[in-house]
């Protein structure tokens, strides 16, 4: 099988089911109500809403529903091997890398494209918190730092997509691959920031937020960041690769 046909299967295999489009509109009512919570309950006072900072603040909240993209990678490797369906495609392409690789291409553009609308639904709804505050925007939208700050929510939808594919291969059942990956990003690297900050801004969620252009003078540059997490998703994929060279697919 030519590389353009594994790409193509995978694509067919991923837009044949429903979980694109739930996990999409899962990502704008994630974002939507994310960002209005910081808003209305204050955490982001009417003072910093004034500026650029603050405005970074609340779109980066689109970032958030990355964990989506994060699980349907999951699922689209995971579920293969629980449902048995990985036979059927290892038996059109025996090649497990090039099967593997046509995922991870597939997911991380399905992955950013999930990271546009999270984006689109950061701006619309940042925009219309200020108009409801009768509060002027501090940057419009062709200003280099929302410009970054959305493009950033777009590379970290698409990079924890390709995240999502190395564990749900690696791990091979889809719940056990989920609460690994809540576990590692939301508590372990919870407490690693908490002991050892330096260590804790390499780690991909710290990474994934400073790609995001979250205003935080202790996260990595963004443009560092976004290395170091195509470093993680490239280490992910290698693992998985190994993963599923050194064992059946029973």
């Amino acid at each position: 099988m030519s590389a353009h046909a594994a790409l193509a299967g995978e694509l067919r295999k991923l837009t044949s089911t429903r979980a694109p489009r739930w996990v999409a509109a899962s990502a704008v009512g994630m974002t939507v109500l994310a960002l209005s919570g910081s808003v209305a309950s204050g955490v982001i006072t009417e003072d910093r809403l004034r500026t650029v900072d603050g405005l970074r603040q609340v779109l980066g909240h689109g970032g958030l529903a990355a964990i989506l993209a994060l699980v349907l990678g999951v699922l689209a490797t995971a579920s293969e091997y629980r449902h048995g369906t990985v036979v059927d495609t290892l038996l059109s392409e025996p090649r497990r890398g090039r099967v593997l690789a046509a995922k991870a291409a597939v997911l991380a553009a399905v992955g950013a494209a999930l990271g546009v609308v999270a984006a689109a639904a950061a701006w619309f709804g940042t925009a219309a918190w200020y108009a409801g505050k009768d509060l002027d925007l501090p940057a419009t939208l062709g200003d280099t730092t929302v410009l970054r700050t959305l493009a950033g929510i777009v590379a970290w939808n698409a990079l924890y997509a390709v995240l999502g594919v190395a564990l749900g291969t690696i791990v091979r059942t889809p719940a056990g691959a989920i609460v690994t990956a809540v576990l590692w990003l939301y508590v372990l690297e919870t407490a690693v920031a908490g002991l050892v900050t330096d260590v804790a801004k390499w780690l991909p969620a710290m990474a994934a937020l400073a790609l995001g252009n979250a205003p935080d003078g202790g996260l990595l540059g963004q443009g560092t960041a976004g290395l170091v997490l195509v470093g993680w998703a490239a280490v992910g994929i290698a693992g998985a690769y190994v993963a599923s060279t050194r064992r059946d697919v029973t």
